[in-house]
């Protein structure tokens, strides 16, 4: 009764690792085939700009830098 068990177990456990390994080939080919054909729009390039927000980023930076000296 327990090597049944111990059998069926296996068996299972095995059938759930293949179906699982397919289904990563599946996702990785379907993957492929969507970038392919529907590539993402690349957006233009932004010029950085100036203003509070990237003084304060800069204010940070400077001492954050400054405490780890």
């Amino acid at each position: 009764m327990i090597v049944q068990g111990l059998t069926l177990t296996i068996i299972g456990m095995s059938v759930v690792f293949v179906i699982l390994v397919l289904l990563v080939f599946v996702m990785q080919l379907l993957s492929t085939i969507v970038f392919r054909f529907f590539p993402e729009p690349e957006e233009p390039a932004v010029a950085a700009k100036s203003g509070p927000g990237v003084e304060i980023a800069v204010a940070i930076a400077a001492a954050f830098a400054k405490k780890n000296q």
